[in-house]
């Protein structure tokens, strides 16, 4: 329990024990604490949909995603786009990205980021959106535990999560798949979606990261949180679009 706590209180403002150095075995909570984010996200999207029309609604939804985090995925999604767009070198990279300016390139991945994030929301349809807000948390989150397991510290242990790299620990893979296997209890499209969504963009970013600076930093754990957040939100919207199509085709 106090592992869950500490790993609470490390990817959200909610109420946890942080009152302790970070340790390795609190990876392993993460996927069910993004499951709680979840979980708090169609509760203020059920509210919202009482109160507010469909886009100031999606837009509570995304503000409350980043006042849960403390905006600490947006700020490393903007410190990753700052350095890994600059074109420079590895190690320059690296310095831009401890800068705690946000230049052009991360103001507009944020930007972006907010806005696919409010239309995919948006686009997604009744009958499932509560799957999708559930899931987008979770499996984003999901996608941390695989980067600290597969991955190493692209700034050699000197980084604050330094504690936390988990390489060659494959057995903390398995943890993966419960969130990864919840959508199949619901809906098996939306599983497969979400599974070959999630799949692609953690493999692409991962590998990108080691391409591009040799491992991963705690801000492109953030920015990879944010991106496979949003890219299952549009997932979902697309789903939602292409099937109402097909529908309104067969009439």
């Amino acid at each position: 329990m106090n592992s869950f706590l500490s790993a609470l209180s490390f990817l959200s403002i909610l109420p946890g024990k942080n009152d302790r150095p970070l340790e390795s075995r609190i990876v392993g909570h993460f996927p069910f604490v993004g499951l709680l984010i979840g979980g708090l996200l169609v509760a203020v999207d059920w509210i919202g949909g009482l109160f507010f029309p469909a886009f100031l609604r999606c837009t509570v939804d995304i503000l409350f995603l980043a006042v849960v985090t403390g905006a600490l995925h947006l700020d490393g999604l903007a410190d990753s786009a700052d350095g890994l767009f600059s074109h420079r070198p590895r190690e320059r990279v690296l310095e831009i990205m401890k800068d705690p300016r946000v230049g052009v390139m991360g103001a507009a991945a944020v930007i972006f980021c907010i806005l696919v994030k409010i239309g995919g929301i948006e686009g997604i349809g009744e009958s499932n959106i509560w799957l999708w807000l559930l899931l987008a948390p979770a499996l984003a989150r999901t996608s941390q535990v695989i980067g600290l397991v597969v991955m190493k510290d692209a700034r050699g242990g000197a980084g604050v999560g330094s504690s936390l790299y988990q390489k060659g620990n494959y057995r903390m893979l398995l943890i993966c798949l419960i969130p990864l296997s919840l959508p199949f209890f619901f809906q098996f499209r939306t599983g497969i979606l979400a599974l070959i969504v999630f799949a692609v963009s953690t493999a692409v970013l991962l590998i990108y990261f080691q391409y591009r600076i040799g491992g991963m930093t705690g801000d492109t754990f953030g920015a990879m949180t944010e991106i496979v957040e949003a890219l299952l939100l549009t997932t979902g919207a697309v789903e939602s679009h292409f099937f109402q199509l097909i529908e309104s085709a067969s009439f």
